[in-house]
C-alpha cells in the first residue's frame, strides 16, 4: 500500500472556494523546462492510432520506473496538469508518457474513432507499446479525472491477473459512477462546467468533421446544450452504446473496484464540484485500493497555501513523492 505520511493540503487564503481552486489550476501558467519529448505512434486493437509522449530523464536507463499519464475530458498531453506532473516526474528520474487518447492532442487529425470513458483497451494498447520501449520497467498508470476511470477500469478488469509490468495504479478525481457524475453536473451550482465541456467537444467535432477522412460519425447536425445529451446522441451511438445511459452503465469503473489486485490510490476533494467525492461511499473498494480525500481542492486544484513545496501545486508534488517511493513499499 502506499504511504500517507505526506505534507497535509490547505488551500491557500485566495483558493479556498472549490470554483477557485479549479479554475486558477487550470489558467494559472508558470514556466516549466523544456522537455525532450519523443512521440510515438501507438496502433490500437482496431486498427485506429493514437500518439503518446515520452519524457525521458537525462540519468533514466533501461529498467528504471516509467510513468503512463492519461488525461481527463477535454484534455490531452498539453493539459497544464500533464506537463506539470511529467516535469516533476522526470526531475525525479521517472520518465513519463503522456498519452492522446483518440482525436485529441496530437492525435486529432490522426484517429478516425474518439475518446470515451470506456475505453480502458487503448490504454491497454499503450501499455503494450511502452513495455517494447523498455521491458524490464515497471509501470505506474496514472489518470485524471476521466482518465483515472480508465486507469481503474482496466486494473479492475484485470483482476488477480495485472500486466506483469503494471505494478501500480493512481487516479485523480476519477468520476467512477459516471451517471451519478452526470447528474451531479447538472445541478444549479456545477453547470458552468457541463456547458464547457460540451462547447469543447462540439468545437473538437466541427473540425474534425472537416479534417479527417473516415471519421466515425452518425452525421448528428443539431448540437446538443448538455453534455448528457452529447453523450446520449453522439458519444454513445458512434462507440456502440445504445445511449447515454448504457454508455455510463457500461464505462463506468465503479463496479470493478472491488475487483482491483494492484496498489491503488484514488485521490478526491470533497469540495469538487465535477465529480462528487460521496460516491465512493456506493462502492466496494478493494483491500488494495486506497482512498485519500483532502476536505478542499476543487477539481483538479489543490494549490496550496503552505511552503512546504518549491511551487503551489501540491498535487503535483505528491504524486512525484508516491511514485517515487513505489519500489521502497
Amino acid at each position: 500500500m502506499f504511504v500517507t505520511s505526506y505534507p497535509p493540503f490547505r488551500p491557500g487564503l485566495l483558493w479556498t472556494n472549490a470554483h477557485l481552486q479549479t479554475v486558477f489550476s487550470h489558467f494559472m501558467r508558470r514556466r516549466e523546462r523544456r522537455l525532450a519529448t519523443v512521440r510515438w505512434l501507438v496502433t490500437l486493437p482496431d486498427g485506429d492510432r493514437i500518439v503518446i509522449h515520452d519524457d525521458q530523464p537525462d540519468n533514466w536507463i533501461t529498467g528504471d520506473r516509467i510513468a503512463i499519464l492519461v488525461h481527463g475530458l477535454g484534455g490531452s498531453h498539453a493539459s497544464p496538469y500533464m506537463r506539470r506532473t511529467a516535469d516533476k516526474l522526470t526531475r525525479s528520474g521517472i520518465r513519463a508518457i503522456r498519452v492522446d487518447l483518440r482525436g485529441v492532442g496530437d492525435a486529432t487529425l490522426l484517429s478516425r474513432g474518439h475518446a470515451h470513458a470506456g475505453a480502458s483497451a487503448d490504454v491497454g494498447a499503450v501499455i503494450k507499446a511502452v513495455q517494447l520501449l523498455s521491458p524490464i520497467s515497471k509501470i505506474t498508470l496514472l489518470g485524471f479525472s476521466l482518465g483515472g476511470n480508465l486507469v481503474l477500469r482496466l486494473a479492475g478488469e484485470w483482476g488477480e491477473s495485472p500486466s506483469s509490468s503494471v505494478d501500480s495504479v493512481i487516479a485523480v478525481a476519477p468520476p467512477v459512477d459516471l451517471l451519478y457524475s452526470s447528474a451531479n453536473l447538472r445541478q444549479w451550482g456545477n453547470r458552468g462546467y457541463d456547458w464547457f465541456f460540451v462547447q469543447k467537444l462540439i468545437k473538437q467535432l466541427a473540425f474534425r468533421r472537416r479534417h479527417v477522412t473516415g471519421l466515425l460519425d452518425n452525421g448528428l447536425k443539431k448540437m446538443p446544450d448538455r453534455l448528457i445529451h452529447f453523450d446520449d446522441q453522439f458519444v454513445a451511438p458512434v462507440n456502440g452504446y445504445s445511449g447515454a445511459r448504457d454508455y455510463y452503465r457500461l464505462s463506468s469503473s465503479a463496479p470493478v473496484l472491488r475487483d482491483i489486485s494492484l496498489s491503488t490510490l484514488i485521490i478526491a476533494a470533497k469540495d469538487d464540484p465535477v465529480v462528487p467525492v460521496e460516491m465512493f461511499s456506493h462502492w466496494v473498494l478493494s483491500p488494495s485500493t486506497e482512498l485519500l480525500t483532502t476536505t478542499h481542492g476543487g477539481h483538479l486544484g489543490f494549490l496550496s497555501g503552505t511552503h512546504h513545496d518549491p511551487d503551489p501545486h501540491w498535487l503535483d508534488w505528491r504524486l512525484s513523492q508516491w511514485i517515487s517511493e513505489v519500489d521502497c513499499m
